[in-house]
């Protein structure tokens, strides 16, 4: 079992040793939170503002075929979902500061439910291999799409799937640091408990206190007098 000492000599570290898993799991979850109230913020304008929802021939429009009713749900449902996953960057964040490792545990399976979900698509997208010239030239609002339709095919394909597992690899890296939080929060509250005064009150004799003790009194029955 890690003592004290081991919890503080740096062996929760993260980042190259930089950081604290309890650091870097608190900038994990306030980078998630910026962008969960930024995606809030765009979803909310959308659903008040539908003039504003892009038209035309891209790929927004193609999977709900301009049906603007269609398009508001879909918002509302994409707002409430990033609502309940705000709401437990909120909780994680509060577990992390006041050293609570339960409140962790539900920010934690939503990164790994992502990272197994964005693995699957990776696997999917590779098995299809879909036409990536044909996709950029049905969504005609992408960025740098004159550009990217310079490329090869295949060449671009390459560096879709570079960034992809990028991407990926970064997802992962954050979810070890907020199991590693995790896991430095849960010794470092049974240490406490260990090592607490009131506690070692509470706990039994050891075997050579109660050899060392008196006997008890012999035993007089209660009608003798």
């Amino acid at each position: 079992m890690q003592s004290k000492e081991g919890l503080k000599r740096g062996e929760h570290r993260c980042c190259c040793g930089c950081m604290h898993v309890r650091a870097g799991a608190i900038m994990v979850g306030l980078l998630h939170l910026v962008c969960h109230l930024l995606g809030m913020l765009i979803l909310a304008y959308l659903i008040t503002h539908p003039e504003a929802m892009p038209k035309g021939d891209t790929w927004y429009s193609l999977n709900y075929n301009g049906n603007d009713t269609t398009r508001g749900s879909d918002n509302c449902v994409a707002l409430a979902i990033t609502f309940f996953t705000f709401t437990m960057t909120l909780l994680m964040l509060y577990g992390a500061i006041k050293h609570r490792a339960g409140y962790l545990l539900p920010f934690f399976c939503i990164q790994v439910f992502d990272f197994t979900v964005g693995c699957l698509t990776a696997i999917g997208f590779v098995s299809y291999m879909p036409n990536i010239r044909t996709f950029m030239e049905q969504n005609p609002n992408l960025p740098y799409r004159e550009d990217l339709m310079k490329l090869d095919p295949q060449y671009l394909l390459l560096i879709c799937m570079a960034l992809f597992f990028i991407v990926m690899i970064i997802k992962a890296y954050f979810i070890g640091v907020v199991w590693g939080c995790y896991k430095y929060i849960t010794s470092r509250n049974l240490m406490e408990v260990i090592y607490c005064p009131d506690t070692e009150a509470l706990l039994p004799p050891s075997y050579d206190t109660v050899t060392k003790m008196p006997p008890p009194p012999p035993y007089t029955p209660a009608t003798e007098t």
